[in-house]
């Protein structure tokens, strides 16, 4: 809070507020309740795996102990917690494990959450403990705003799924929190950079989760020169319980660095929260190989480039002869390329997004030797000496889905990257699709990365593609990564048997409803995993698959990179309908999606009216009076029209 006095009715909420934070919602965290049977209180076992055994808890008391040697087993113990929607919590716990193994994070807790016809919409969990730990070590993870329509929470101490050896749990917590009230403040332009033109500052807020009304707060931005002056002091020219807005000219600014903070304000004046970000004010913008243009687009040695890849293990030349007869345009390896991958991939007319994604010391892929952020420092530097120059390098991959408790290490990694190498933006991947704003100040693009097929409905890439891109404020590059690949790479027994690979119709209708939300580019998970699945689905019959998926998506590819002027579009009808509109050569080609599992309508208007009416793929809607476009979708339809322009009065 600001130094000075604070009103006693103030400091009264604030206490109460506390107090009101360290209420544990968890029933018998520690286990130590027992039934007059000696069954613990609130859990169940998940025998033989799962136990309660007195002495296994922290000093000495009862804890639950994991002990498994099949790597198949995936059970665990859960408790439902009553708590209320609209607010976040914390969660916590403490874990030791010894010799657990496996590919996953380890012995850990999460927070799930689903409707009231047992539908599941949501979970967070925490980055766990594998191999075996310096004693015990605490747990931590944080929700999201648990959603209103959310009746069962749970959460659940476990061990990931395919791990096998010994954990031990003790003492839970799950307590609700209150989110800084203003999180990261963004500018529009790239790289915080512009040379003239309107650039819209956003500072996300999370005013809804801490209980506070717009009505209750003030906001204001102040925008200081390099000498540390206030050369502009304005109200939002939007507040919302998500986010506030200033949009200035930066024409009317002279050539120089900037910061800009936003704080927010009670009433009476007591500060909640700021945040600030650097811009700076250019004569004109550096030239640089690839970067983000204000169409959010990638521009690649001058030429617009849209994404269309695949996630890879490692680069083999075998593959990359398969890879380079497709629709494909670029990759991203798991497996940093050496040079000599990159020349090969460069000489087949690919581009590589070249990970980096690894190098955080304490986190489970780190290299064995990485111990210090001095250490992450160093390999990164390197890297960039070694590939920064190369032709082939389109973006650095630099966060796979590492937990927001991470967020200032990866805004750390954000800076160094432009630092080191101002020619190429960097890409994150999350699966927190709707904590995005969270992570503004750690990318360049963003993207998530839904995979429902079969246990979840193909329109999740539809929502989390709408959610990336509202959470960003709709002024970031989005690159997403839809699914092709079948579950059943990663599971075993009947988890194995009854999963499946994406259809055509559901891997045509993932992709275009990503664009239809706004995605400049697509890279879909995973190239290696059609490799696995051969015994029940050749690699030969999904490539086909997948290859004529992308070769649709390949044919608009100049419209969807056009940055001449589109038309607005409205859209009234289902929730489940997406529409996106471009303009190329004269015409204007309008993208409707469904993203429901069944049929929906919807009316389209085009502002300036449209002429003829041609359907490039799907089928065409009906004109209505007044010049709107009346869509009737099959489920999972996407519908692409071309329409001329109106003829002249």
């Amino acid at each position: 809070m600001r130094e000075g006095l604070v009103s006693l009715a103030a400091l009264g909420v604030l206490l109460a507020s506390v107090a009101a934070a360290q209420e544990n919602a968890v029933r018998n965290p520690g286990f130590e309740e027992k039934s007059a049977g000696g069954q613990v209180a609130g859990w169940p076992e998940r025998k033989p795996v799962y136990r309660f055994v007195d002495g296994a808890g922290r000093n000495g008391s009862c804890g639950l102990a994991f002990d498994n040697r099949d790597p198949k087993f995936y059970s665990f113990p859960s408790q439902k917690l009553d708590l209320q929607p609209g607010r976040c919590y914390a969660f916590e716990v403490w874990v030791r494990t010894e010799g657990l193994t496996g590919d996953e994070s380890g012995a850990t807790i999460c927070m799930e959450w689903s409707a009231a016809d047992g539908k599941y919409l949501g979970g967070a969990y925490a980055e766990g403990v594998r191999g075996t730990s310096d004693g015990w070590v605490k747990v931590r993870g944080v929700t999201r705003v648990l959603p209103t329509n959310a009746v069962r929470v749970s959460v659940s101490p476990y061990v990931r799924r395919g791990m096998t050896g010994k954990a031990w749990f003790d003492d839970l917590s799950v307590t609700r929190t209150f989110p800084p009230l203003v999180s990261a403040l963004s500018a529009s332009c790239y790289r915080h950079a512009a040379a003239g033109g309107p650039v819209t500052f956003s500072a996300g807020l999370a005013l809804a989760e801490s209980g506070v009304g717009v009505g209750e707060v003030t906001g204001t931005f102040v925008i200081e020169d390099a000498a540390g002056k206030a050369v502009r002091t304005a109200a939002p020219d939007a507040l919302t319980p998500e986010c506030a807005r200033l949009t200035v000219d930066a024409s009317a600014r002279a050539a120089g660095a900037y910061t800009v903070r936003f704080s927010l304000a009670t009433r009476d004046g007591a500060s909640k929260g700021a945040a600030e970000t650097r811009f700076s004010r250019v004569e004109r913008l550096p030239a640089r190989r690839a970067y983000i243009d204000e169409h959010r687009r990638l521009i690649v040695d001058g030429s617009p480039f849209f994404p269309l890849g695949m996630y890879w293990s490692s680069v083999k030349e075998p593959d990359l002869e398969i890879y380079a007869r497709s629709p494909f345009n670029c990759l991203m390896p798991y497996g940093s390329p050496s040079t000599n991958q990159m020349d090969a991939c460069q000489a087949r007319g690919l581009k590589v997004i070249y990970s980096i994604k690894d190098f955080y010391s304490g986190t489970r892929w780190a290299p064995a030797g990485m111990k210090t952020e001095d250490d992450e420092q160093a390999e990164i530097r390197r890297r960039v000496a070694l590939h920064g120059r190369h032709s082939a390098l389109i973006a650095w991959y630099i966060n796979d889905e590492m937990p927001i408790e991470m967020a200032g290490r990866l805004a750390a990694r954000q800076r160094l990257m432009e630092e080191l190498d101002p020619d190429h933006p960097t890409w994150v991947v999350l699966y927190q699709y709707n904590q995005v704003r969270s992570y503004m100040a750690t990318f360049d693009v963003i993207g998530t990365d839904p995979y429902p097929i079969p246990g979840k409905p193909a329109g999740l890439a539809l929502e989390w593609t709408r959610t990336t891109r509202d959470q960003s404020y709709g002024t970031r590059a989005v690159w997403q990564v839809p699914q092709v690949f079948d579950w059943g790479a990663y599971r075993k027994g009947d988890e194995r048997a009854k999963s499946r690979a994406p259809t055509l119709e559901e891997m045509r209708a993932m992709a275009w409803q990503c664009v239809a939300a706004g995605a400049n580019g697509l890279v879909f998970y995973s190239f290696f995993d059609l490799f696995k699945m051969k015994d029940r689905d050749p690699f030969e019959k999904r490539w086909a698959d997948v290859c004529k998926m992308a070769e649709e998506v390949k044919r608009f590819v100049p419209v969807l990179l056009s940055a001449e002027p589109a038309p607005a579009v409205a859209c009234e009808g289902d929730s489940t309908v997406e529409v996106r509109a471009w303009r190329k050569g004269g015409e204007v080609y309008l993208l409707a999606v469904n993203g429901g599992d069944g049929p929906a309508s919807a009316t389209v208007s085009v502002a300036g009216g449209f002429g003829s009416v041609r359907a490039e793929f799907g089928r065409a809607p009906a004109v209505r009076e007044g010049g709107k476009l009346a869509f009737s979708f099959a489920p999972l339809e996407p519908v692409m029209v071309r329409l001329a322009e109106p003829a002249a009065r």
